[in-house]
């Protein structure tokens, strides 16, 4: 392994980098406005099912140590064990988030039992359908799989910034930036899945997911003044 790759896998580093940006995101969000809509029926989803399944678009995931109300019921995000998922994993760890790394040779049907078990004992999994590295917003059919197999609902988190730098990643990230407005949407995505999911099925739905999603997303960006619906073509830089 290279220098920098130590560096990177290193616990103390990682620890330290995701302090940096924890307190970097809590400043943007106390100096920031914010407008949050749709908690409150995610409450309610999970008081009725146990928990939830949320997704969210890898280009927002900056904000998902908010995607959850921690005080309400206990919730999971998982991460991958590159070294983008394990900073971000230890990101969420700062702010009292807890995570599973999904090593990449793990098997399918040992990731479905162990977030099926989560999910049956009232435990919420958080999800970047389309990470962790791409095709940027194209869904993969993994939590259709998992809403179907536990019966837990399926909701959408996203954020929009008015201010935000969009770094020069595969996804686009957009990472916030102080004194601007801040959007955070939850929507129920509220469709029947069959008991008997065929791949074509599991694809089809996969694809009804994203563009929900991207619909969510849009309404984000609508209330912050951005008019791409997601896109970073306007998105400010640095100041």
């Amino acid at each position: 392994m290279s220098m920098a790759g130590r560096i990177a896998s290193n616990r103390g580093v990682n620890k330290v980098v995701a302090s940096i940006f924890g307190l970097w995101l809590r400043f943007a969000w106390l100096t920031s406005r914010r407008d949050a809509d749709g908690w409150d029926d995610v409450a309610r989803l999970i008081d009725r099912h146990g928990a939830v399944i949320i997704v969210c678009w890898h280009q927002r995931i900056m904000l998902t140590p908010w995607m959850f109300d921690l005080k309400h019921a206990p919730c999971l995000s998982l991460t991958s064990t590159g070294h983008a998922g394990r900073l971000v994993g230890w990101i969420h760890r700062h702010f009292g988030m807890g995570t599973v790394p999904m090593p990449k040779k793990s098997s399918g049907a040992g990731q479905m039992r162990q977030v099926l078990t989560l999910l049956r004992g009232g435990t919420s999994i958080g999800i970047s359908p389309d990470g962790p590295r791409g095709p940027a917003r194209v869904a993969k059919p993994t939590p259709i799989q998992w809403a179907r197999a536990s019966q837990a609902p399926i909701v959408v988190f996203t954020y929009a910034g008015s201010r935000v730098w969009p770094w020069q990643t595969w996804d686009r990230l957009h990472f916030p930036l102080p004194f601007g407005r801040l959007a955070l949407i939850w929507r129920h995505w509220d469709r029947a899945i069959p008991s008997r999911l065929t791949p074509e099925d599991a694809q089809a739905l996969a694809a009804d997911l994203g563009r929900f999603m991207d619909e969510v997303t849009a309404t984000a960006d609508a209330r912050v003044g951005r008019t791409t619906g997601g896109d970073c073509e306007n998105a400010k830089g640095p100041p």
